[in-house]
Formats: structure tokens, sequence, C-alpha cells
């Protein structure tokens, strides 16, 4: 009976098929079940680590309020007592506030600019205050005010956290925070009062309205804190200095007292000494906030590592099993089904064995070569090797195939007659059961034609991009050569700035026409000998738009890099330049690298309005740029590598260097 060999084949995959279904089933169901507690466990650990980042911006939010409150309440004093009182401590204060401030920000990084807004609004306050030019009421609602935006962020933070504890450790905290402001709120308002030496209205409601909010937040407190914490609470309302200080307040609200009399030295003392006691348990009370994050963070990791050790664990467990199922089967069916996958690819196909030599050509092959298959049976590859290909490509193809990985690339082959072809070239290294390398198979594209119109399509644009780059030069009395070593400078900015090879490429060809706009400029203003009017100016700054104007709406990268050099080349580091006073990473690489390129060179030229300058005065000038004109990182790669820029202004002075090149 004959062997029906496609039958054997459909059988053989229609077995396979279901072996891998039965082994991939309970895989997928212990995969799914075990990744949902992974990924549970992993979201909370990241929350958890966010949330840490958080406490610490808390704190630091904390202890900038505790100054904020402190300055609020000298400043009550200072107003009150028309300067006469608590001038030396108001100075004090805003040094610890600035100080405090500037922590903030650095820890916070949360809307820096609109915080440093806000510092230079304290500022300003502070100067009102200073002069007595602002009303003890005005004074005390600005600083409350701020307070209350800084409390916003930790008050907001407890909306997030869905861990049960801790939300109560920070519910129990804004309580607290709560409270400490009252009280802050009562000292100012008080310390205003004492100073004025009688009742004033609107501070004495301002006290009354805080302590509402005081008695609010502690019955608040009361109710969801912990037995351990009210203990520790209970320390500071029992202490002489806090009975003194609510004795003072019911004297105070519950009477009709006009006239005061009460040292508001005293009593700021007195106020202040509780306030530290609160700042002092507000910040034991982070300590078992920090804890509790510890611990729930290592729980979460060991929960976490363990999850993943089993999926792991069994995941190489039933692979294994399903390997032992299927290898006998997978064995006989795997040197063809690489056979046909490789051979499916393409149609220019050659084998070689472990060793390099070829073992067979097909009809496409020979065709395109010019050899026969008996030319090249028994051969090297080497045989068709152009040249032109660098050894080291042939080593990393071989490195690569060896390593059992295909390769892929464009190699350029020798013709029998000595003509060339470029082909698209995969070699795949064909495996036995065992994994070992049994021989190559290469599949090829013929791409020489493709290749060669690229060229064709290359080289043209890049002669049109320099004529017309060189037309403009020529129309603003600039040297052509200008803008070929400006493109050359640009190129190499880019290289050692890590620019990906495409990219280097179009801000290459893009750079030479940065100035393009300037074929718009009317030549009495573009020509003109003496210093341009500002109405002139104007019209001569607008060809970095006629240039933007002439490639935005192209989809082409090149053109879009044309477009982006030529907008921005005049933006400064700084922010100073114009069209649009961009400044640091606003202004695209392309143009940072094309305004450092262009400055160079024509520092370096003679024009009809300036001679050439000396080196040593050039690179002065650029390191003094360096942050205000320049981008500092592109200053760094120029002196790293002046030598290289030298050698660029040295090739490129004199018309042969360009002939050379094109």
């Amino acid at each position: 009976m004959k062997f029906n060999f496609k039958e054997y084949i459909i059988k053989t995959n229609n077995i396979v098929k279901k072996l891998k279904v039965l082994t991939l089933l309970p895989l997928v169901v212990i995969f799914i079940y075990l990744l949902f507690f992974i990924f549970n466990s992993y979201n909370t650990l990241l929350r958890f680590h966010t949330l840490q980042d958080d406490i610490v911006k808390i704190k630091q939010t904390a202890a900038l309020i505790d100054e904020l409150q402190k300055e609020r309440g000298i400043s009550s004093g200072y107003i009150g007592s028309n300067a006469k009182e608590f001038a030396v401590e108001l100075q004090q204060q805003k040094v610890r506030t600035n100080k405090a401030f500037e922590r903030f920000i650095q820890i916070s990084h949360i809307d820096t600019n609109l915080y440093l807004q806000q510092q230079k609004q304290l500022d300003i306050q502070r100067e009102k205050i200073q002069t007595l030019q602002i009303s003890n009421i005005d004074s005390f609602n600005y600083y409350t005010k701020l307070i209350a935006q800084l409390q916003k962020y930790y008050l907001e933070t407890t909306l997030y956290v869905e861990d049960t504890k801790m939300k109560n450790y920070l519910q129990v905290y804004t309580n607290i925070a709560i409270m400490k402001e009252s009280l802050g709120q009562i000292r100012g308002a008080f310390n205003g009062i004492f100073s004025l030496e009688y009742m004033e209205k609107q501070l004495f409601y301002k006290a009354a309205h805080a302590q509402g909010m005081f008695d609010s937040a502690h019955h608040r407190f009361e109710a969801i804190a912990s037995h351990k914490i009210l203990q520790k609470f209970a320390i500071i309302t029992q202490s002489k200095e806090y009975k003194w200080i609510h004795k003072t307040i019911q004297k105070y609200s519950t009477q009709e007292v006009r006239k005061t009399t009460l040292n508001p030295i005293t009593w700021w003392k007195q106020a202040t000494y509780v306030l530290n006691q609160f700042y002092s348990f507000e910040k034991n009370y982070f300590s078992q906030i920090d804890e509790y994050i510890l611990y729930k963070s290592h729980h979460l990791m060991m929960e976490l590592t363990l999850n993943f050790t089993i999926l792991v664990f069994i995941t190489v467990f039933i692979s294994w099993l399903g390997y032992k199922i299927k290898n006998d089967i997978m064995r006989n069916i795997s040197l063809l089904n690489e056979y046909k996958n490789a051979v499916d690819r393409s149609s220019i196909v050659s084998k070689t064995n472990k060793r390099g030599i070829i073992t067979y050509v097909n009809e496409q092959f020979c065709k395109i070569s010019g050899y026969t298959q008996n030319e090249l049976l028994g051969k090297s590859h080497n045989i068709v090797r152009h040249p032109d290909m660098p050894k080291e490509a042939f080593r990393n193809m071989w490195q690569t195939i060896l390593s059992k990985q295909p390769w892929s690339g464009i190699v350029k082959n020798k013709k029998k007659d000595g003509g060339a072809y470029i082909v698209e070239a995969t070699i795949n290294p064909i495996l036995n059961h065992d994994g070992e390398i049994e021989e190559f198979i290469a599949i090829r594209n013929d791409i020489t034609e493709v290749i060669k119109l690229h060229e064709e399509l290359k080289n043209t644009q890049k002669d049109l991009i320099y004529r017309m780059s060189e037309l403009t030069e020529t129309r603003s009395k600039e040297t052509g050569f200008h803008v070929r070593r400006v493109a050359k400078y640009s190129e190499l900015l880019a290289k050692y700035s890590q620019l990906n090879p495409e990219e280097i490429k179009n801000l290459t060809l893009a750079s030479p026409m940065h100035d393009i706009g300037k074929v718009g400029i009317p030549d009495h203003i573009l020509h003109k000998p003496t210093k341009l009017t500002p109405d002139e100016w104007e019209v001569m700054k607008s060809h970095t738009t006629i240039g933007y104007n002439l490639f935005q709406d192209s989809d082409k990268p090149l053109l879009k890099a044309a477009a982006i050099i030529a907008h921005q080349h005049h933006e400064k580091y700084d922010g100073s330049g114009y069209p649009q006073g961009l400044k640091g990473d606003e202004i695209h690489i392309y143009a940072r690298i094309t305004a450092l390129a262009d400055t160079f060179d024509a520092l370096n030229s003679k024009r009809s309005y300036k001679e050439a300058w000396s080196d040593e005065d050039i690179f002065n000038y650029i390191k003094q740029e360096s942050g205000k004109h320049f981008d500092p990182k592109l200053i760094t790669i120029f002196f790293e590598h002046l030598d290289e820029f030298l050698e660029i202004r040295k090739h490129y002075k004199d018309a042969s260097a360009f002939m050379k090149e094109s």
C-alpha cells in the first residue's frame, strides 16, 4: 500500500492541535486566576508607594502651614500694635516661612509655578503689612486663604485611598490638622485684638467661627480616633497652658468686653506653646502612618512574590508536561514545517550546510547572479560577495544565525559579469528536533531597481535643498558655503545628542533651509547697510514665520523638520528670542541645534557688515551664551568635540571641497 504523506501530515496536525488545547486549557485558567491576584497586589502596592510619596508631601505641607500660621498671628499683632510690637519676631518668622516654602516646592513637585506665584504674592502682602498699608482683617484673611489652599491637597488625598485602616488614619489626621488650624486662627485673631486693646468685631467673628470649626473637628476626632490616640491627645487638652487658653477664649467670647487688658506677648507665647504641642502630636502621628504603610508594602510584596513564584512553577510544570506529550510528533514534522515557511517567503532561494557551503540554489538565483548551478554548488557564498559590502556585516550575520536566530538585511552581491545586484535577504537556521542546526536557508527579494530609484531621489532632493538654501543666502549676500557648513555642524551635534538616524538625516537636510523665509523680505530691508528701524526689524523677524508657512502643511518628515527649524531657529534658550518667546525644551531640538550651528558659522564668516571673529572671541561668546541663547547640553557637546567642528570648517572652506562632496 502506497504511503499517503499528505494525509499523514493532516492527521498529525489535528492530533497536535487537540493536545495543545488539552495542555493549554488548565494553564489558561490558572494563569487568569493567578494573574488577577498578581495584578491586584501589584496595583495595591503601587498605590501604597504613591501614598508614601504623598505622605512625605503632606508632612512638608504641614511644616509650611505651621510657619504660615505663626506668620499670620505675628502679623496680626504687628498691625494691631501699629508696628510697636512683634517687629523683630515678624522678620525672623519671614525667614523661617521662606525656608519652609523652599523645602515644600522642592519636595511637592505639584503645580510648582502656581506655588511660586503664591510666594510672590506673599511677598507683596508682606510689604503691605510691613508698611501698615493693609488692615488686620485683610491680612488675616489672606493667610487663612493661603493655608486653606495648602490644606486642600492633603484633604483630597483621603478621597482615593481604598484601604480602610489607611483611610481612617488620614481622616483622623485631617481632623487634627483642622483643629490645629482653627486654634491657629484663634491665636492670630486674638493676637490682633489684644494688640489693638479693644474687641475688634471682624477679628472677634473670625475667632468665634474658628472656635466652631475646632469643636466640630474635635467631635469627629473623638468619634474615629483610637483609644491610644485619644489618650495621647488628652495630654495636650489637660495641660495648664491649654486650659488657660480655653478660659481666656471663654472670657472674651461670653462677656460684652469692649476693652482688653491682656498683654499680647503673654497671649502669643501661651497660645504658641499649645500649638507647638499640636504640631508635635501631628508629627508623632505621621510616624504611625509611616509604620502602617511600611507594613502593608512589605506584606503586599511578599504576597506578590509568592503568587508570582507559584505562577512560574505551574507554567514551567505544565510547559514541561506539554512538551513531553507532543515532542515525538513535533519531531517528525518540524523540519517539513521549517522548509515550508522559508520557501513561502520569497523566490530567490539557496541553502548551505553548517560550514556555509552552498548545497542548493533555485533557478531564480542562477538567473540574477549569472552563474549556473554547477558553478555555485560546493562553493562558499563568497563567490557572489561584492567588495562594497563590509566584512563586519557578514560577521554579524554569521554570529546571528549561529546563535539560532534568523537574520534579515540588505545585501549587495556581485554578478558573474562583474555587475551588481541588491537583495533584501532573510537567512533562517533550520533546526532538528534536538534544537541543533542542520543547515541554513536564505530567501531573497531583488530590490536593485528600488535602491537605484531611492538613491536618485535622495540625491535630487539633497541637491535641490542645497540650491534653494544657497539661493536664499546669495540673496542675503552671504556665501553659499554657509548652508553646507551649517548642515555638517548640525549633523555632528545631532549625532552626539543621541538622535536616531532618521532624525539626524532630516535635520542635516533641513537645517540649510533655516533662513528660507528671507525670500519674502523686501530688498531694501534685507540689504540695508545701516541699522534697521523698529518697523523694519519686525519685517525682518517675519522671515521665521514666512519659512514656517512654506512647509507647515506638508506631511513629509523632512519638510516638517524644515518648518520647525525655519520657525524656531531664532528662539533663545532663556525665552528672549522670537517669534514665540519659547524657552528651554519648549524649543525643538532641531532648532536648538541649528541655532548653535548657524551662530558658530556666522561668527566665523566675514560679512558685508562685519569682520570674522577670532576663535577666542567666538568660543568666549558661545560659553557666555550657554543657558541664555544656547542649550547648555549642546554647548558641552560642542566643546567636547571642538576638533571635529574645526575640521569641518577647514574642509568646507573652499569650493573644491564641495565639488568633492557633490
